[in-house]
């Protein structure tokens, strides 16, 4: 692909005076110590000692034009490593302003990871400078609930964060999780301002994260929110399935209540079909209608033997146990499933007195659906892991369960990747259980989907909601929807994200600028790269936060993970390599 070239005059200049002029190269023995330290030598082709040579060859043209001096993630080893002490960072961040724009990142690979693109690496800076209030009101600029993402958020940030390359990604969930956590709340009165009341109303069904979320920035816009709400507390199933021992109910409580402190009104025990309809909504003047009912049912598949005592359905089950309704459970459970909802099923059974638990799913380990850090959870829990197994039948005696009936899975998804699981029918095994808890999935309870609004029916699909992606109407206009309804299995950040799309479209909707972006911490302009990393810097390992032994989470659902420690937290955010600095730095010329 040709690019189009950025070289100038500066570019050149600045390679002279850091590089050519200080005799650097006269010295560089090509011996490749810095090859050998750097830890993405041979991925992607990449090796900086080559590089360093097409410098010295006056090549620095061919190396600008590839993408091998964005590979490099500047953590500094190669500069450790080299015994001439040549300045091979100062070489690289050259090679970057003299190649083409195309080549250089947008934003830091964590924020463009993270579906709200929050400002990660500043506030892991600001953490590892002790800001915290500044930290977490810049967090907030993004997001209603940093409490509950520091627990429950699947990191899709951290898989991306370059520091992964090297020795560990940069723990920004937990980070996130620390600065919520210690925040001293005096920021409150400017994280809850509203604008003037505009006379808008919004109807939003459903208090979960994409509701809440919402309801929030619009009315935080001005607009008069009502949110219909089918259980007696707001939260969806961040109160009402994930278990405790990952998000303590006071956290739920907290970060909701601060949501709804900006005016919101909370009318519980409403069931959309049941209680009231779009329609009514419409008819009490309700300008818009943002529908967010989560997918709060346990998807079903026919299987022999379901119907029998002992079998229980996933999502059923954690509620159960929120709600007291479960409060034990017997010796042998066997767990079908292989997300995250079937190890939080598992490991709830462990908590509820089981003996033996055993988790069995199509998926082989690397393919499970479940976050990784819950699969190894799972494991030193001593949940027993069957992978490449699926359910032929569950057996019992006199309408007891005893057991199911599995066969080996070859493949769950066929060449074009849809799900399609293949069988080995003839490998085949039994697993004895006295509970087997089915938690494939979740389903969204469509039932309400019978009433027209404006001559028209809500368009569904595959049993979700049809909405538009880039604004999330519906079919129907000024209606609205978001979350799980629309997008399963969805995860919280998910969920947030489309609340905010939405709110920006609904607002927009309602005449407004659909400015939802809010500024409460002004962010230097003046941070400088650090040019040269302090020697070892590329060493520091990650430190996982502390959790409490696997012997002391029986019978009881405390949290098993706690909050860094403010040294703690100052030298995990000291890892941060600061690519976004990097990115500013090579965008001037």
């Amino acid at each position: 692909m040709e690019f189009a070239r950025k070289t100038t005059d500066a570019a050149r200049m600045e390679l002279a005076e850091k590089v050519y002029d200080s005799s650097m190269f006269k010295v560089c023995e090509q011996c490749g110590s810095c090859s050998s330290a750097c830890p993405l030598t041979g991925t992607n082709d990449f090796n900086i000692r080559r590089i360093i040579r097409h410098l010295e060859l006056d090549m620095e043209d061919e190396v600008a034009d590839s993408p091998l001096p964005w590979f490099c993630t500047t953590c500094g080893r190669c500069e450790d490593a080299c015994p001439n002490g040549i300045k091979i960072l100062d070489i690289v961040r050259y090679l970057r302003r003299l190649g083409p724009d195309e080549r250089m990142p947008a934003a830091a690979t964590c924020v463009l990871a993270c579906p709200v693109h929050i400002n990660i690496p500043e506030y892991v800076r600001l953490a590892a400078e002790g800001k915290i209030n500044e930290a977490y009101e810049l967090i907030r600029e993004k997001v209603p609930f940093p409490g509950i993402l520091g627990r429950v958020c699947t990191r899709f940030c951290e898989e991306k964060c370059r520091r992964a390359d090297v020795n560990g990604p940069v723990p920004i969930c937990a980070l996130k999780r620390y600065i919520a956590d210690s925040e001293n709340g005096t920021s409150r009165a400017k994280l809850l301002h509203t604008a003037n009341d505009t006379g808008r109303k919004v109807a939003v069904i459903g208090a979960g994260p994409a509701g809440l979320t919402v309801a929030f920035y619009l009315r935080k816009k001005g607009h008069r929110i009502a949110i219909f709400e089918e259980r007696p507390e707001a939260g969806g199933m961040l109160r009402s399935t994930i278990p405790a021992y990952r998000l303590p109910e006071e956290i739920v409580r907290k970060e909701i209540d601060d949501v709804l402190a900006v005016g919101i009104e909370l009318k519980t025990g409403q069931k959309l079909g049941r209680d009231f309809d779009l329609n009514g909504l419409k008819a009490e003047g309700y300008d818009a209608i943002f529908v967010a009912i989560g997918g709060q049912l346990s998807r079903k598949i026919e299987l022999e033997g379901a119907d029998l005592e002992g079998v229980l359905w996933g999502v059923d089950f954690l509620y159960d146990v929120k709600e007291g309704r479960i409060a034990t459970i017997k010796d042998q459970v066997t767990v079908i499933g292989g997300g995250n909802v079937a190890i939080d099923v598992a490991l709830t059974a462990l908590r509820l007195g089981a003996n033996e638990v055993t988790l069995a799913c199509l998926e082989k380990t690397e393919e499970m659906p479940a976050n990784r850090w819950e699969i190894e959870q799972a494991v030193r829990e001593g949940v027993n892991l069957m992978t490449s197994w699926g359910p032929v039948r569950i057996l019992g005696e006199d309408g007891k369960v005893t057991g199911i009936d599995l066969r080996r899975c070859t493949s769950v998804f066929d060449a074009e990747g849809i799900f399609s699981p293949a069988y080995d029918e003839a490998e085949k095994t039994m697993a004895p259980a006295d509970t087997v808890i089915l938690a494939i999935g979740q389903a969204v309870d469509l039932s309400f989907i019978k009433a027209v609004t404006d001559g028209q029916s809500l368009k569904t699909g595959r049993g979700l909601i049809v909405v538009d992606e880039a604004s999330q109407q519906t079919n129907i206009p000024g209606v609205f929807a978001g979350g799980d309804a629309t997008k399963a299995p969805g995860t919280v950040i998910d969920a947030i994200a489309q609340g905010r799309v939405a709110a920006s479209k609904i607002d927009r909707f309602l005449g407004g600028d659909g400015m939802i972006v809010e500024t409460f911490v002004k962010v230097p302009q003046d941070r400088a790269i650090t040019e040269r990393r302090e020697k070892g810097f590329a060493d520091l390992k990650r430190s996982e936060p502390l959790t409490i032994n696997v012997d002391e989470r029986k019978n009881n659902f405390r949290e098993v993970e706690s909050a860094y420690d403010g040294e703690q937290a100052a030298r995990e955010a000291q890892r941060c390599f600061s690519c976004d600095l990097e990115i500013t730095y090579c965008k001037k010329t």
